[in-house]
């Protein structure tokens, strides 16, 4: 059984039911993991699947592959070829479209035919945390199911550590009287948040990886291991930025000093952090960015306004 089954996929699957879902849907969350689960869950009511199943011969995914994470137009032709065959089982046959968002231009054109008059008992479903990122011609042929954006926290015991030195640190930029008499002490600290953090990523990203390497889905390729290996790696990464703004503003929170004080600066760190999230999504280097980061919110929390 799911966790966290969101009621929108318990409404979903009364349509099913009732012959009244629509085709094409395009899942949408903030976590990836719980979007994908939500959405297979949906699959087995479909393909009449075990609640433990996660494959089936009517199952198709289309996943991107590569470093770069794309997915290209041969895939896409591959996977549109597999959906105009007759179902193995059954009468139904389910496309799982993983990060729908990486499809190229080309591989979204050629695949608006399916996604409009799609082969008779087919089922599409997009799955991204990144709804505006897929081409309008492709969303406005699907419904939209927007589910929780509720974000699962990490509990790392190194993670909540760093979380502690952080909030240390915010607390002496704000101390104006400690910043007159030390400015270097705060750099240094700020250096070493940066090589922790860095630290940090990779352990709680290995160790994330080698639990998703025991159950890798069937019939996945090295180019598509590759992608979901950067796939992860990138979600730990946003998980912890993520970490920072809630920390960010808890500490605003409960600080001595007026909140009304505080909040442009802390507006000021939280569209930094996002801007810093933007960046990494392009591949900037992670020391390129947290360095960027922490130095320009050092500048942001010792400003006088």
């Amino acid at each position: 059984m799911v966790q966290d089954l969101d009621k929108k996929i318990q409404k979903l699957q009364s349509e099913f039911e009732s012959n009244s879902l629509h085709h094409a849907l395009i899942f949408q969350g903030a976590e990836l993991g719980r979007i994908e689960d939500n959405a297979l869950h949906l699959t087995r009511k479909v393909l009449s699947m075990n609640q433990d199943q996660k494959e089936h011969p009517d199952l198709f995914h289309l996943r991107p592959a590569g470093k770069m994470r794309i997915i290209g137009v041969e895939q896409t032709r591959n996977l549109i070829s597999e959906l105009n065959r007759t179902a193995n089982q059954g009468d139904n046959k389910v496309a799982l479209i993983h990060e729908a968002e990486r499809m190229r231009k080309e591989s979204s054109n050629a695949f608006l035919k399916t996604l409009e008059e799609p082969p008779p008992g087919t089922y599409i479903f997009l799955i991204t945390t990144r709804n505006n990122s897929i081409l309008p011609t492709i969303r406005s042929r699907c419904l939209q199911v927007r589910l929780s954006t509720e974000i699962t926290s990490l509990n790392h015991p190194q993670w909540q550590d760093w979380l502690q030195l952080y909030e240390s640190w915010i607390s002496c930029l704000l101390d104006r009287e400690k910043i007159k008499q030390d400015r270097v002490s705060p750099m240094f600290m700020a250096y070493g948040l940066i090589e922790r953090l860095i630290s940090i990523n990779k352990q709680i990203a290995d160790e994330e990886w080698k639990k998703n390497l025991i159950d890798l889905p069937t019939g996945i390729d090295e180019k598509e291991k590759d992608a979901l290996e950067t796939s992860i790696r990138k979600g730990i990464r946003s998980n912890l930025i993520r970490g920072i703004i809630d920390s960010s503003r808890s500490i605003v929170i409960n600080s001595d000093i007026p909140t009304e004080s505080l909040g442009g600066k802390l507006a000021k760190v939280v569209s930094l952090a996002e801007k810093i999230s933007g960046l990494l999504e392009v591949n900037l280097k992670d020391e390129t960015a947290f360095e960027y980061f922490w130095l320009s919110s050092l500048r942001i929390w010792t400003s006088k306004s």
